[in-house]
């Protein structure tokens, strides 16, 4: 198969009542698709399940604030034009159908997401890095739209739509990062570090984080990316997947984590430029590496801040740097002691996401 012509296999597929007795059956259609086709097939799938729920939701929001009734083909076309165009193939299925159709082709979607993850885990390791890089860029794409139509209806004043945050999560099961494997962990005594023990998938930064702050960071050709604080390894491995000719450095506290993100990196042929350490960034004797674009979540106790940005700034004097934050990192480069060494921050994700540039 190629270019679109796994389509009409994936919408049989969607359309079927009987997989929830016969889920082996999906398995027996994708082993023809080929490692592309697979890469559409989980983008697609992962994102109906998203898209669907919206849908219900969308359609008890109007219903609720509508006097006459909605007539559900005419409801659906529009949201074809916008939040579901890229899933435009299936169109006809969807105006034919009802919340209760649509519902059963989400039940499918998950189905089908979880078969293409045990296909593709069973791949070479260039199989499973081409299936990865498609994905990743597909899913650039789709946050992107998110992005765009979420600006939209801010400024109509309308409530925010189609979310994807968590929508390609079971990527990680690809990546094979356990972050059961913090389950059980103690911090060494005496230990300030804000580790978020047990948090699970909430210790990483989304996908549509790493995606985007790639996507409008330009990084030239030959560069080097330093995530400090890097857990389990996600941004990197994003950035080491999407741009090959940059060299990537993940420092991490925790070594189970460091251990995991490696051997990720490893899985996917990309350790030659990815590499992951265990470091504790408070370390009187570390010195963080010159390069040209740092990413910090917020995870540090206030000192090993005080010591990383004490670090950055030195290192803004020899040469132009930019810091991407998420989350409430930010706050510490929008300081008065700090704000006069950085830009104004271009914001993305309603500010949850920021670029500081040195000057």
């Amino acid at each position: 198969m190629a270019n679109n012509s796994y389509k009409p296999a994936l919408q049989k597929l969607l359309t079927e009542t009987t997989f929830k007795d016969y889920p082996g059956d999906i398995e027996k259609t994708l082993v023809a698709f080929d490692v592309s086709d697979l890469a559409h097939t989980f983008v697609d799938t992962a994102f109906l399940i998203s898209a669907i729920t919206f849908v219900g939701e969308e359609r008890w929001l109007q219903g609720k604030n509508s006097t006459k009734e909605i007539l559900f083909s005419k409801f659906i076309k529009k949201l074809f034009k916008e939040e579901l165009s890229p899933v435009r193939f299936l169109h006809d299925f969807f105006e034919e159908s009802s919340l209760e159709g649509i519902a059963q082709a989400s039940r499918n979607a998950v189905l089908i997401e979880d078969a293409v993850v045990n296909l593709i885990s069973k791949k070479s390791k260039e199989d499973l890095r081409i299936f990865s890089t498609t994905t990743l860029k597909l899913m650039s794409e789709l946050f992107e739209l998110e992005h765009q139509l979420s600006m939209a209806k801010q400024e109509l004043g309308l409530h925010l739509g189609l979310s994807l945050y968590r929508t390609f999560d079971k990527l990680d099961l690809v990546f094979n990062l356990d972050y059961l494997a913090d389950k059980g962990m103690v911090s060494p005594i005496g230990n300030t570090e804000r580790l978020y023990e047990g948090a699970g998938v909430g210790v990483q930064s989304g996908y549509s984080t790493a995606v985007t702050a790639l996507r409008y960071l330009n990084l030239k050709k030959g560069s080097r990316f330093v995530d400090l604080g890097s857990g389990y390894g996600r941004v990197g491995l994003v950035v080491g997947l999407m741009r090959p000719d940059i060299e990537v450095i993940g420092y991490e506290y925790v070594p189970h984590r460091v251990h995991i993100a490696t051997t990720a990196a490893q899985r996917l042929d990309i350790d030659k430029h990815v590499t992951f350490l265990v470091q504790d960034l408070s370390a009187p004797d570390f010195k963080i590496p010159v390069a040209d674009t740092y990413y910090i979540y917020d995870s540090f106790s206030e000192d090993t801040y005080q010591h990383v940005i004490s670090q950055l700034l030195k290192i803004a004097t020899e040469r132009k740097i930019t810091i991407v934050t998420k989350g409430n990192a930010r706050q510490r480069f929008e300081t008065p002691e700090q704000k006069p060494h950085w830009s104004s921050p271009q914001e993305l994700d309603n500010g949850n996401l920021c670029f500081f540039r040195s000057h």
